[in-house]
């Protein structure tokens, strides 16, 4: 799969809303927070396919559950987004 190799900068970034960190963090689950980053960072690594797959993935789990999303999940959304495994 080609990568973006590009890393989001806060340029990138402007378009996020203000508040969006916080949000974010309400959704994971606190103990898993640091390890959940480096997912989310190498996800914005991915092309826009696979980077679309795994923003699919994260948003149907968050719909899907209101306990708090945990490194694991969002690891495995990774690899699915990747094409590494299929989705559960």
């Amino acid at each position: 799969m080609k990568s973006r190799g590009t890393p989001l900068t806060l340029d990138s970034m402007s378009e996020l809303p203000d508040d969006f960190a916080d949000t974010l963090a309400k959704v994971l689950e606190p103990a898993h927070r640091e390890a959940a980053a480096g997912v989310i960072e190498a996800a914005a690594m991915l092309d826009d396919a696979c980077l679309r797959r795994f923003l699919e993935l994260f948003a149907a789990r968050i719909r899907a559950s209101a306990a708090p999303v945990r490194y694991e999940e969002l690891h495995g959304f990774l690899r699915v987004a990747r094409g590494r495994a299929s989705a559960r």
